[in-house]
């Protein structure tokens, strides 16, 4: 008989391979009709999870299990995918569309939060449960929105270009919110000063992560890279830092995708762009889509009651509306071009991975009910389905369109 270690290895093993099967034949499905991959991708592991086929057992034993194994090897494929967008956006090009970046992702904490918040409130939630779930829809998923582009092709357009900038801005300013709602509910109160230093402690350590990347870490590699010789290494080393960055981040307090960003972003200073780029992408067929078929597992739909979905409903037009608004208007602002406002908007509207986590905090801490969790979840899946399909259509509208 097989010990408790080795039977946990052979459920790992089992549930990734069908895990990897359902979200390339989600994703191959979903292209077929005209929509990005990911939602199928997504879709599949709504299909996967546990209150679904997820529960399916073989010989007594169920076939999918999301242990905290199988979620390690979905976070290494967020990591990875946020390594490849950061390979392929030049400090310079970064910086180029800071300005209005900020002003998107600004826009994309206030409205969400505040909306969110008193939202809740009305609908009889606690002071707690409206200030997670106002944090949770300020979070924008980097990766979800950055493999839609990507899988159209229309990741290096100015659009996009803003898209990925403010969501990674959103990313840091929505770790700032989430770090001072938890100081709020485990201290009763905090001041204005706490906040600040919260804040400074934040974007001071992913400016610094930036700017060791680009101006020490790619010179390093740039010298080295002549004197290896042996097949792969410069690939290794290429994930190496990735992973490095990533941890760099989360022990900073940030999310490890935004290390894997910077990470990607110094790689691309150097001159092995083309041969590093080539072997990640590769490496991303396999990993991003497992990434997105887990977080469709985290689907509880048998938790949701009738009553409950007016609740949903109005969430998710919240969701929607207030990122539609909050990020785009900035754009539109600045370009005086309702297309490409439309696009930044509805491009940050996907939450994805940091809004589950943050969901994920309220859950665990007894906070929020399995009922509100479930629903939070469900409008996170909903923002992240629409996000590609809508995305697809605005990029078809005409260029006279202004």
């Amino acid at each position: 008989m097989p010990g408790i270690g080795e039977t946990e290895i052979l459920e790992t093993i089992l549930t990734l391979c069908l895990l990897i099967f359902a979200a390339k034949g989600g994703g191959e499905i979903a292209q077929r009709f005209g929509v990005a991959a990911v939602v199928g991708e997504l879709l599949a592991g709504v299909l996967l999870a546990p209150t679904l086929l997820g529960s399916t057992e073989l010989f007594g034993h169920r076939l999918v299990i999301i242990n905290d194994t199988v979620k390690v090897f979905a976070e290494i494929g967020a990591i990875l995918l946020l390594f490849l967008i950061g390979l392929e956006m030049r400090f310079a090009e970064f910086r180029k569309t800071g300005v209005t970046a900020v002003g998107v992702a600004l826009g994309g904490i206030f409205l969400p939060f505040t909306l969110g918040y008193y939202f809740v409130l009305l609908a009889g939630g606690t002071n707690h449960e409206a200030m997670l779930i106002g944090a949770a829809l300020t979070a924008t998923s980097i990766a979800i929105t950055a493999k839609t582009l990507y899988d159209m092709g229309k990741d290096r357009t100015p659009e996009s270009r803003i898209i990925i900038s403010a969501a990674v801005f959103d990313d840091v300013l929505g770790l700032v919110v989430l770090a001072v709602v938890l100081a709020v509910i485990q201290s009763g109160g905090i001041t204005l000063g706490d906040t600040l230093i919260i804040a400074a402690k934040a974007i001071g350590m992913w400016i610094l992560l930036i700017l060791t990347g680009i101006f020490i870490f790619s010179r390093i590699v740039t010298t080295t890279a002549p004197f290896i010789r042996t097949k792969g290494s410069l690939e290794a080393l290429a994930v190496a830092s990735c992973f490095g960055f990533a941890y760099l981040s989360g022990i900073a307090g940030l999310a490890p995708i935004l290390g894997a960003f910077a990470a990607g972003m110094a790689i691309a200073e150097t001159n092995l762009i083309k041969s590093i780029h080539e072997f990640i992408e590769k490496v991303n067929f396999m990993m991003a889509p497992l990434f997105f078929t887990v977080i469709g597992t985290q689907v509880d739909l048998t938790s949701l009651s009738v009553t409950s979905l007016g609740f949903v409903i109005m969430l998710f037009i919240i969701a929607v509306f207030s990122k539609v608004v909050g990020c785009g208007l900035p754009v539109y602002f600045s370009t005086k071009r309702v297309k490409s406002s439309a696009i930044v908007g509805v491009g940050m509207v996907s939450r994805g991975e940091v809004g589950l986590i943050i969901a994920g905090i309220g859950a665990t801490s007894g906070i929020l009910s399995q009922e509100v969790f479930s629903a939070a979840v469900l409008v996170i899946l909903a923002t992240t389905v629409l996000t590609p399909i809508v995305l697809k259509r605005l990029f078809a509208v005409p260029k006279s369109v202004s």
